[in-house]
C-alpha cells in the first residue's frame, strides 16, 4: 500500500505502510551487521554493507546509525523515499516544505528536510537530498521492537541490494556495469517518477499484467482491482476479507487464490493476492528467491530459493492481533471464525500459545503459526476481566 504525495507541483509515491493481513502480520525482529565474509564466487562485486536478517520471510530491517544511536528501519522499495519518524523531527533541522499524502485510510500531511548525515553500514544517506518525516506510531501496535523509519528509493536506486532469505543476509553491492549474470535470471526494471521498481509481462491466471517489486509489503502481493475483478469473474472463485493497517488507518480489502502465476519462465500456483489499487509483488512471494536489486543497471535477477515451491497460505484462524506494552491482545475477531468459535473475543489477552507464553513469540511467529494447517487444533490461554481461561483454536484454511 503506497502513499501517493502532492509536493511543489510534482506527485512521488513517498511511502507504504506496514501491512495488516488477518491480523498484523508487522513482525519486528532484529537486524545487525554481518561479517562481510567472501562467501561469493570470484566475480561478484565489492560489498559495501551486509547486514542478517530473519530467514523466515519477516519484515527486512536494517540498522541506521544516527547521531551516535542505532536504529532500525524498514527496507522498503515500495517507497520512494528515506522516511524518519516524527519522533526525529526536531533533530532533522529547518522544514524544507510539506506534502499531502493519500492512504488508503485517509490523506495525511508529511513534512520534508534536508537529508542528515546518518548511516546504513558506512553508507551516508545524505546524498539522497530529502528525507521525509511520517507519524508511524501505528506500527507500535504491531511491534516487538520500536520501528523508526523507512529505507527508501532515493537511497537505495544508487546501489545493487541483494535479499537472500536462506543465507538470512541483506547486502549491498557496488554496481557494476552491465550487472552480473551469475545472480540468476533477469528482468528489466521500469521506473517513473516515483523512483519504484516495477516489471512488466508477468501473467497471473492467464491475464498479462505489470507488478510493483515491494520489500515493505509483507505478503504475497496485490492485483489492480481491475486484474482482481476479471480474474475473480473467470475462475468463480471465492474471495475472503482481510484487514490491512496503513499510516491513514484500518482497511478491509478482498483476497483471492489465483490458478497460477508466471513470472519470466518461473511458474508458480495457488498464490493469494489482495485486491489493491495497483498490481504488487510481496516479501511473502520474494521470500521464494534470491533477489538483488541492480538499481543502477535497472536490473531485477531472482534465483529459486529453498523455499521457491512452499504453498501459499493465509490465515487460518480469524485473529487479529497486536502487540502492547508486552502484551499480546486481541484487536478484532472475524465473525464465524474459528477464533469466534473457540470464544475468543476482542480485547482478550492472549496468555500461551501451545503450552508457550505469548509473549515468547514475535508476532510473525504467531502469524506463521496460525497459518500452519488445515484443522490443526492449538490450545490457546486467553485471559478477560482477570480470569484465565483454556480454549482450543482449530484452524481452518478460509480460500
Amino acid at each position: 500500500m503506497r502513499v501517493s504525495v502532492m509536493s511543489e507541483g510534482k506527485s512521488h509515491k513517498l511511502v507504504k505502510a506496514a501491512l495488516l493481513w488477518c491480523f498484523c502480520v508487522f513482525f519486528l525482529g532484529t537486524a545487525s551487521e554481518a561479517g562481510l565474509t567472501n562467501r561469493r564466487g570470484v566475480n561478484e562485486p565489492k560489498v559495501l554493507a551486509e547486514f542478517t536478517i530473519g530467514r523466515d520471510g519477516g519484515p527486512i530491517l536494517v540498522p541506521v546509525t544516527f547521531k551516535g544511536h542505532r536504529y532500525l528501519f524498514l527496507l522498503d522499495t515500495g517507497s520512494s523515499f528515506m522516511v524518519f519518524d516524527t519522533l526525529f523531527k526536531h533533530r532533522l533541522g529547518e522544514v524544507r516544505g510539506t506534502a499531502k499524502a493519500t492512504t488508503p485510510g485517509k490523506e495525511v500531511t508529511a513534512e520534508y528536510f534536508d537529508a542528515p548525515e546518518a548511516f546504513v553500514g558506512p553508507l551516508n544517506i545524505q546524498d539522497c537530498h530529502y528525507v521525509f518525516c511520517m507519524d508511524i506510531e501505528r506500527l507500535d501496535l504491531i511491534k516487538d521492537e520500536r520501528v523508526s523509519g523507512l529505507i527508501g528509493m532515493n537511497f537505495l536506486m544508487k546501489y545493487a541490494v541483494q535479499i537472500d532469505f536462506d543465507a538470512g543476509t541483506v547486502s549491498f553491492f557496488e554496481a557494476e556495469e552491465g550487472g552480473n549474470p551469475e545472480w540468476g535470471q533477469r528482468f528489466a526494471i521500469e521506473d517513473d517518477s516515483t523512483l519504484v521498481p516495477r516489471i512488466r509481462g508477468a501473467v497471473v491466471s492467464g491475464i498479462k499484467t505489470g507488478f510493483i517489486i515491494d520489500t515493505g509489503w509483507l505478503d504475497t502481493g496485490g492485483l489492480d482491482r481491475s486484474v482482481f475483478e476479471e480474474i475473480f469473474s473467470s475462475q468463480e472463485s471465492k474471495t475472503e476479507k482481510a484487514l490491512f493497517l496503513t499510516l491513514g488507518g484500518i482497511v478491509r480489502e478482498r483476497l483471492i487464490r489465483t490458478a497460477n502465476l508466471s513470472v519470466g519462465p518461473f511458474e508458480y500456483e495457488g498464490q493469494i493476492f489482495g485486491s489493491s489499487n495497483t498490481s504488487v509483488l510481496g516479501l511473502s512471494f520474494l521470500s521464494r528467491h534470491v533477489v538483488t536489486f541492480d538499481f543502477p543497471n535497472k536490473t531485477l535477477y531472482l534465483q529459486k530459493g529453498r523455499e521457491f515451491g512452499r504453498n501459499d497460505e493465509t490465515d487460518m484462524s480469524g485473529l487479529y492481533l497486536v502487540r502492547h506494552s508486552g502484551r499480546t491482545k486481541v484487536y478484532s475477531v472475524d465473525v464465524d471464525s474459528p477464533a469466534d468459535k473457540a470464544g475468543i473475543r476482542a480485547g482478550d489477552v492472549i496468555v500461551e500459545v501451545g503450552n508457550k507464553r505469548a509473549s515468547r513469540y514475535q508476532i510473525w511467529q504467531l502469524r506463521q503459526l496460525f497459518m500452519s494447517g488445515h484443522k490443526r487444533s492449538i490450545p490457546i490461554t486467553i485471559k478477560r476481566d482477570g480470569d484465565e481461561k483454556k480454549v482450543s483454536l482449530v484452524l481452518e484454511r478460509r480460500i
